[in-house]
């Protein structure tokens, strides 16, 4: 369990480096761009974080409760997703760079995710954690 913890910490602050790091990038071409894409940074961060704890929380859980509260917060998820998507397409609704910005700062901690379970050093090449016996 401490591996996922680990995991999770770790995704979250890489998360948030790079979506401040993009955000920035993302200035220079267009403020709205920027803008978009720290907020769907964050928000992606923020519901990657929601996901990962409340599976910690449901791993133990009997079948039917894990499998209800997994749809509640699927539709939390999703509603934060629509907020940030709305907000970013008032910021320029011409030019949608506030909206692009958005959804490609949404896909951000899914690439670091991506990284971090390809190079994971707790995983043994046959899938198992390396979390010491207890």
């Amino acid at each position: 369990m401490e591996t996922i913890r680990q995991f999770r910490s770790l995704a979250v602050r890489g998360g948030l480096l790079l979506s401040a790091v993009a955000g920035a990038a993302g200035w220079v071409i267009s403020p709205e761009l920027g803008q978009g894409l720290l907020g769907g940074g964050i928000t992606g961060v923020l519901a990657f974080w929601f996901l990962a704890r409340q599976t910690e929380r449901l791993a133990g859980a009997p079948r039917e409760k894990a499998h209800a509260a997994a749809y509640a917060w699927t539709a939390l998820r999703l509603m934060l997703y629509g907020a940030v998507l709305a907000g970013a397409y008032r910021l320029d609704p011409e030019s949608l760079h506030g909206l692009l910005g958005a959804t490609l700062g949404l896909f951000t901690i899914q690439g670091v995710v991506l990284a971090l379970s390809l190079t994971w050093p707790g995983l043994k090449p046959g899938g198992k954690e390396q979390d010491p016996p207890r």
